[in-house]
């Protein structure tokens, strides 16, 4: 017997009052992060003003029609995140609009209330059973109006559940979003993301049928690439056939090397042309902003624009073929951490295109000012389309600057706000996202360049007074219970490891720990060199080392 598939396209109201889902149990936790989340918000944004008349395309559901015969109810195998952040958003919007309509829409988007003259029971829109406790929170901060205003939500942000903290986070990062906007824009805002933004939805009574449904569409094998088809348009446009079969051929060897990461490498080449935060697809970013703007002629020039910029991206990037350049180790050094470290790579584009155009010229010097800015916008945690910005102005002046040391004397797209990169690095920095990278980049100031230090697979960050000392250990007499808890997580009591993490020798004394790193030679880092200079650990030298650190980060 055949099973029916449906397939149709539906706007966010549809979806948020025509269905019921459910969230099944092997489904994974809610991982969306900030950046995911502002992402998400500033895209919307950005269509809400500029295009507010056309679909905005959200992506994919796919779904399995249940038994339940009371509700039109679905298990989601793939769209989780994207209907968990619209849950959130929309409850959200509820607790901050001064508009009733807006927000009674939201909440009944959100959840239908109980109205037993009707027979209509009490159900929230979408069931959670992928973990313990994310349906009671879903239920005590996002189902009840206000419930995303309770000052409680904080203290979840760290919370075990991964759901619940990354649900928490998002509530978090939403209302910032709102706060710097208008009550008249939230309301029509709130109108746009009701009627404007829309899914294409999937489904199929049948289990076998909706999960080949789910590896279909998310087997990179079977559809066409975004460089698939950029290949197809661009070899289309050479006529000759032997000169068609040597591009073809060049653009085949130049994916095989990236593998499932050209489409990635494609949108450095994207960034580098246009200058701005892609709004479209890739493939519709490369008609629309390369081609229609004659950036780019298709067939050849696109092509070996591409090569070009691969060469140069094994030279300076991955630092794979550096044949006919010559780079010291303290570039090759910082590039490496860069590479290892940092969360995105939106500083890849600006690198490349400050190669293209000056070739080695205060090359150096360039990726100092760069790497400072980048990661200092992350570490002040500056959102992805903040940081995008800041990443295209750089190109924007390399792009209208004669020379190599015009783009250096431009301190203003370099511009760091120091008094809060200071605050933030003298806090507590062990378990945030920066710690490693941070620790890394001090290394790295602290090194001579005598070698190229190329791999940091096996390192870990270790504190130096512990965090769980025992009662009978020296810590307990050098330290006070508030001098530990003050000195922890800092920067100072930090130190990387060229091996992994051995928790067993964590809570050692100082004595011990050092005998332990000396003997297993660990500490091949010119921090680690600590162990070997003193013979106690105590706040004044914490204080000392944490002013030294603190001044070679942030100056």
């Amino acid at each position: 017997m055949a099973h029916k598939i449906v397939a149709e396209k539906k706007v966010i109201h549809s979806i948020y009052t025509d269905f019921w889902f459910i969230i099944p149990v092997y489904q994974r936790s809610y991982v969306w992060e900030n950046d995911n989340v502002n992402e998400l918000l500033d895209d919307l944004w950005f269509a809400f003003e500029t295009k507010c008349e056309n679909e905005y395309f959200l992506g994919s559901l796919v779904l399995k029609k249940t038994q339940e015969t009371k509700f039109n109810e679905y298990e989601v195998l793939d769209g989780q995140q994207r209907l968990t952040t619209f849950l959130i958003l929309m409850a959200v919007l509820r607790d901050i609009t001064e508009n009733e309509r807006l927000k009674n829409a939201c909440h009944e988007k959100i959840i239908q209330e109980e109205d037993r003259f009707r027979g209509v029971p009490k159900r929230i829109r979408i069931i959670y059973k992928i973990r313990d406790n994310v349906e009671k929170f879903i239920n005590e901060y996002i189902a009840k109006k206000d419930g995303t205003k309770d000052i409680k939500i904080g203290d979840y942000c760290k919370d075990q559940n991964i759901s619940i903290s990354h649900i928490a986070n998002a509530i978090l990062t939403m209302q910032k979003f709102f706060s710097e906007k208008e009550s008249h824009e939230i309301e029509n805002f709130g109108a746009y993301l009701g009627l404007k933004p829309v899914l294409i939805y999937v489904s199929t009574e049948n289990q076998e049928d909706a999960f080949r449904l789910f590896t279909i569409l998310n087997n990179r094998g079977t559809p066409l690439t975004n460089s698939d088809i950029l290949k197809s348009i661009n070899i289309g446009e050479i006529s000759d056939l032997t000169i068609r079969d040597n591009y073809a051929k060049k653009w085949e060897e130049i994916e095989g090397d990236f593998g499932n990461e050209f489409d990635r490498f494609l949108s450095f080449i994207r960034t580098i042309l246009v200058k701005q935060k892609a709004r479209l697809s890739l493939l519709d970013e490369f008609e629309e902003n390369i081609y229609k703007k004659n950036l780019l002629k298709k067939g050849e020039e696109s092509i070996n624009y591409i090569e070009v910029t691969k060469d140069n991206y094994d030279k300076i990037i991955t630092l794979t073929n550096t044949h006919g350049i010559n780079l010291d180790n303290e570039y090759k050094n910082l590039v490496t951490i860069m590479n290892f470290g940092l969360s995105s790579s939106d500083w890849i584009a600006p690198l490349l295109a400050f190669y293209y155009k000056f070739k080695s010229s205060n090359l150096l010097e360039f990726l100092k000012e760069l790497e400072y800015k980048f990661s200092s916008d992350w570490i002040l945690q500056y959102t992805p389309t903040q940081r995008s910005d800041n990443m295209s102005r750089i190109l924007k002046e390399i792009e209208k600057s004669n020379n190599s040391q015009d783009v250096l004397s431009n301190k203003t797209i370099f511009d760091v706000n120091k008094t809060e990169l200071y605050k933030t690095l003298n806090g507590e920095i062990y378990g945030k996202q920066f710690a490693k990278y941070i620790l890394l980049k001090y290394e790295y100031l602290n090194m001579d360049h005598i070698v190229h230090l190329s791999s940091y697979r096996t390192i870990s960050v270790e504190h130096i007074l512990p965090q769980n000392p025992k009662d009978s250990s020296e810590w307990k007499s050098v330290f006070t219970d508030d001098e530990r808890k003050n000195w922890i997580n800092k920067l100072a009591n930090l130190v990387l490891i060229s091996t992994r993490k051995n928790s067993t020798l964590s809570n050692l004394d100082f004595q011990e720990k050092k005998e332990r790193y000396l003997k297993g030679r660990m500490d091949i880092f010119p921090s680690g060199r600590i162990f070997a200079i003193y013979q106690e650990w105590n706040t004044t030298i914490l204080e000392t080392r944490q002013n030294e650190m603190l001044s070679k980060l942030v100056q």
